[in-house]
């Protein structure tokens, strides 16, 4: 069995749609540690998913259906999903073998589940490690972080607006207004109360429009404090060369908007950062 390494592994990215997950799973991937897992796992980290299982929130005959099921294969042609790292002969033994040990312990069983089925991504790619993208990776943390108590992660999050704006953008979302800032405010409440649970030291939020624009020596430098990297020149050069304001279309958000939606999203937006903010949630972009 290959040892685990002895700096922060694995890594969860995680936040709302639009919000810079995969520009931060590239950018650490740049490094000499991580390598992306390549799809959304989700199986660990959706609704009814292994955190809800080891929580009592779910069972197991329909979390092993699930994994076996829409989280095999999903998308307009099956091609994402599990089916992008593992063969179904692979999937059905890592499932057959966590059933077989959870009755025993359910926790042990479930770390092995998921090296099992994400391990080799890291190891294809000759990297030590690996990073996952699922959205709910923040809700589903503290549990994840049981399992890997070196796992450290990433919180992004970023304005309301242009999470918005980017959904009714993408094709294949959604071009209900309503529907797409509530997407952006139900990941931010369900993400607040992962991060409540989690130890500190291993979360870091990190804001894209400060990462990308208004900050980016700062917030650099504290990614790669937060990951313990000692030198990272491969990171630097990635950062410098693919993350930027104009990519990650900073401050653009008004402009992609019909303007009767630009004063709707406005209002909304300013309205629900005075609730979040009641609860304690600081941390996003102001107006």
């Amino acid at each position: 069995m290959t040892p685990e390494p002895d700096f922060p592994y694995p890594i969860f990215v995680g936040g709302s749609a639009r919000s810079g997950t995969h520009a931060m799973g590239a950018l650490l991937a740049s490094s000499e540690r991580y390598a992306t897992v390549g799809v959304e796992a989700r199986f660990h980290c959706a609704n009814n998913g292994l955190a809800d299982l080891l929580q009592d929130k779910t069972d197991l005959d329909g979390f092993c259906r699930r994994t076996l099921g829409p989280w095999w294969s999903r998308g307009i042609f099956g091609e994402r999903g599990l089916c992008v790292i593992a063969t179904r002969v692979q999937l059905e033994a890592a499932v057959e073998a966590f059933r077989a040990g959870f009755a025993g312990d359910h926790w042990r069983a479930a770390r092995q589940l998921m090296k099992d089925l994400i391990d080799p991504t890291a190891e294809r790619k000759g990297k030590p490690a690996w990073v996952d993208l699922s959205g709910y990776n923040v809700r589903a943390a503290p549990v994840m972080h049981r399992l890997f108590p070196r796992s450290k992660v990433i919180h992004m999050v970023r304005d309301g607006r242009a999470v918005t704006a980017s959904i009714l953008l993408k094709r294949d979302q959604t071009d209900d207004r309503e529907e797409a800032f509530a997407h952006w405010h139900r990941r931010i409440l369900a993400s607040h109360e992962g991060l409540q649970r989690m130890p500190a030291g291993a979360a870091l939020t990190i804001n894209l429009d400060q990462l990308t624009a208004l900050d980016r020596d700062r917030e650099f430098e504290r990614l790669t404090g937060f990951l313990e990297i000692g030198d990272p020149r491969s990171m630097r050069s990635h950062f410098e060369r693919e993350i930027s304001a104009e990519r990650a279309h900073v401050g653009a958000w008004r402009e992609r908007l019909a303007p009767a939606d630009v004063r709707w999203v406005n209002r909304r937006y300013r309205q629900a950062l005075k609730e979040l903010r009641r609860d304690g949630i600081d941390y996003l972009p102001p107006p």
